[in-house]
This record gives C-alpha cells, structure tokens and sequence, in this order.
C-alpha cells in the first residue's frame, strides 16, 4: 500500500472488510446514510448503476481512531481524518437551517481537531432540484452553507474541493462527508470555467463556496481530489445530449490536470489505474450512453463506477468527480 490515500472499488461484504484495520472508511451504495453501523461504514443513498455492485473502499496505513462528535462520525490516522454526517431533514424547517446546522458542525469539528484543512467535501441533497427559483433545494443548501461559513467573520471560509450531488427525493437524510489533513492543500481552478464564488446572481442568492480542485499531501504522496465536474464552459451549461456533454466534461478534467502540473511541476496527473472516477446520472435510460461515451475517453484501466444521482443544474445530464494520483 501506498503511503496516502488508497482507493479502490471491490466486491464483499461490508462488515468482513470492516475487520480491516487499515479501513478509514466503506462507502455502500444504495442504502440511506442512517443506517451506518460504524464510524467507518458510509452508507451513501445513490444507487448503483453498473452490472455488479461492489463498495468503495478508503484505507489508510493505521492505526486508525473512530469517534464521534456532536453526533459527527469520524475515522483518523496520522495523515487525514475522514469526517462523516447525517441529518434527518424532518428535524430541520428547511433545507437552508440543515445546511448551516451541517456547516456549523464541520466547522466546529475541524477548529478541534489535528486535521483543521478540509480537502475536498461531499454533499448529497435529498430532491435537490426540487422548488422554484430561489427556493429550489440546492439554491437553499447553499445559502444555509455560506451563512455557516461567514459566522466568523475573522475567518476566511474554506474553499476545498467538493461534490453536490442530488439524493433521491424521498431520503430523509441531508448527507456529508469530507476529507481533512493538518496542512493546507493546493486548490486548483479550471481556466475553461469561472471560479464557482465568482457565479452570476441568475444561479442564486449566494454563489458555491468550492474550488475545482485540491492537491492533498498525505505523508510522501501526492493526490487531486478532483470536484464535481460537469459540461460546463465559463459558468453556462454546454449541449443538451449526454454523449456531447461527458465529452465536455473530459475537455474540463483534462484542462484541470493541465493546470495541477503547471502548479506543481513534474509529471501531469493522468487518468489512470492510480486513481478512481465516479460518475453521476440524472436519467438512468442514458447509463449505456454515458458509459460508451467515456470508454470512448477515458482509459480502460480507470477503476470507474456510476452512480443515479441528479445534478445541480436540471439541465446537467452527468457529471464526474475523482482521486487520482499526481506523483
């Protein structure tokens, strides 16, 4: 094993690989984030598309501690902790008071602990394209987070990596999970898109706090932890097919890889059997498009799994995040 984070997608039982030490954390597809059994199990509500299920495994050189929070989950080692959160939106009025509740407690969380440098945050909303203009979930998840993350004025709010990816409607659970270290990772933006802080007021109140990239260091290595990246070109949507638009996605990873090496130098970061890519479906009748489209890409070895989630623009069809080593 490598001495940073590795990620890899296999079949087993969810509590056999659980007796693994090394484990920092299970991802399960399918199931609601309320039915994780341990700090490390990660349940996540997306089903998956692929022919065989299999689980997304994070394992880490030990030893690793587990603990809770203020009702937070996490799972540490010497390099990185893995924070993970689950709030039952029935106890909130609305999507905007759990997204600050959820952001108050990372913040919290993070001020404590060794590892106070998010990486890259995950975030999966419950129906987010659901209501009207300002008032549509996503829209109201990102005012609830900006509101959290300028409480403090003193501080400057956190702009690591991150996903925002639409749950099904009916899950009860607004759910996030993050990746911390002690040291600040490079965050690296697309020249082919605006800075997502920089959006136009026509996407909402407030603009997404989130780079489009972060270099993590975890002892000798070196990883992109790659954002949710989908057909977008300046801050407009591009194409209105799924194979044009997995396409455009590719065109904005590549420019992101592009951009990692001229920031660090060396060998550009590649999309190979180093790294794992997810992919993110809105119809699930485009799966096989989608899949041939990005055989057509990206290269065989890239260990790859889809899953049916809604973006958060309802013109997006599919989009794309990843880990991938840069050494």
């Amino acid at each position: 094993m490598h001495h940073g984070l590795d990620i890899r997608y296999e079949r087993g039982d969810a509590g056999a690989l659980l007796e693994d030490r090394n484990v920092l954390a299970l991802f399960e597809f399918g199931r609601s984030p309320l039915d994780a059994r341990e700090a490390r199990h990660v349940p996540v509500a997306l089903p998956q598309l692929d022919d065989e299920a299999v689980l997304e495994v994070w394992r880490s050189r030990g030893p690793i501690l587990t603990g809770h929070w203020e009702g937070m989950s996490f799972a540490r080692c010497d390099g990185v902790t893995m924070g993970h959160l689950a709030l039952d939106l029935n106890e909130f009025e609305g999507m905007r008071a759990a997204s600050f509740r959820a952001y108050e407690l990372i913040q919290g969380f993070l001020r404590q602990s060794p590892h106070h440098c998010p990486m890259k945050i995950w975030n999966f909303i419950p129906g987010i394209n659901i209501g009207e203009g300002d008032l549509e979930r996503y829209r109201q998840f990102c005012i609830g987070r900006s509101e959290a993350l300028a409480a403090d004025p003193a501080e400057q709010p956190p702009m690591p990596a991150a996903t925002a990816i639409g749950a099904p409607e009916n899950e009860p659970a607004l759910q996030i999970y993050f990746l911390a270290t002690a040291l600040p990772g490079v965050n690296v933006e697309n020249p082919r898109q605006l800075n997502a802080w920089h959006y136009p007021r026509q996407y909402g109140p407030r603009s997404p706090l989130f780079s489009r990239g972060t270099i993590m260091q975890i002892n000798d290595l070196r990883q992109f932890l790659i954002s949710g990246t989908a057909s977008v070109v300046g801050h407009e949507t591009h194409h209105d097919n799924a194979t044009d638009q997995v396409h455009e996605s590719v065109r904005n990873v590549d420019s992101l890889l592009s951009e990692a090496q001229r920031l660090l130098g060396g060998p550009r970061p590649s999309l190979d059997d180093t790294g794992v890519l997810r992919v993110y479906v809105r119809q699930p009748e485009a799966f096989d498009e989608i899949r041939q489209a990005l055989d057509d890409r990206v290269p065989a070895s890239t260990p790859r799994i889809h899953l049916r989630g809604d973006i958060c623009r309802d013109d997006l069809l599919v989009e794309m995040d990843g880990v991938l080593t840069c050494d």
